[in-house]
């Protein structure tokens, strides 16, 4: 299997069907801490979130994820205070692109736009504690493991840990001139 072409493009309304069935696939729904949100929701949400990390007002930005011309996942921050210099990222791949390094690398490509914003200093994710995966990827690209909330979500009816993982801007700069 060859390296698919990865890119971030604007996520945009038109995406809330794909964003749908990625939410919807049996890994996010086994290892991922969600609501359960209509499409109206997640269109209002594609629509209040910027792809412009340049733009002075937008507290969230969200990408699709496009591999081979394809729509692969949909990476996201959200709550950017510019005040504490702090940002959530997350992270969703559809079932059949898992498993390809597509993730890590959409990843690392949402990191690099968002350490163009000078006041940001942390970038943070939750893991639930069941979702290997989603701990390699950002083992991967330099996170580290700061703590676990215990029982701090439900997933499918069941309670379960979620980690809390952090990366500073200097660590993120450290491995970026490696």
């Amino acid at each position: 299997m060859s390296t698919p072409e990865v890119r971030l493009v604007a996520a945009l309304p038109e995406h809330v069907e794909a964003w749908s069935a990625i939410r919807a696939g049996a890994t996010s729904q086994r290892l991922v801490s969600m609501d359960e949100d209509s499409p109206e929701v997640l269109l209002k949400r594609l629509r209040e979130a910027s792809s412009d990390v340049s733009d002075p007002r937008a507290t969230s930005f969200r990408w699709m994820v496009e591999a081979d011309g394809r729509i692969a996942g949909t990476v996201s921050a959200r709550e950017l205070s510019r005040t504490q210099g702090r940002v959530e990222v997350g992270y969703m791949l559809a079932e059949e692109f898992i498993g390809r390094g597509i993730g890590s690398r959409a990843v690392a490509m949402m990191l690099e736009r968002l350490f163009t914003i000078p006041v940001l200093q942390r970038i943070w994710l939750c893991t639930t504690v069941e979702n290997l995966a989603s701990q390699a990827v950002a083992r991967k690209l330099g996170f580290r493991l700061e703590g676990v909330l215990r029982e701090h979500c439900v997933v499918q009816g069941r309670r379960l840990d979620q980690q809390i993982w952090g990366l500073l801007r200097t660590e993120w700069e450290a491995r970026s001139s490696h």
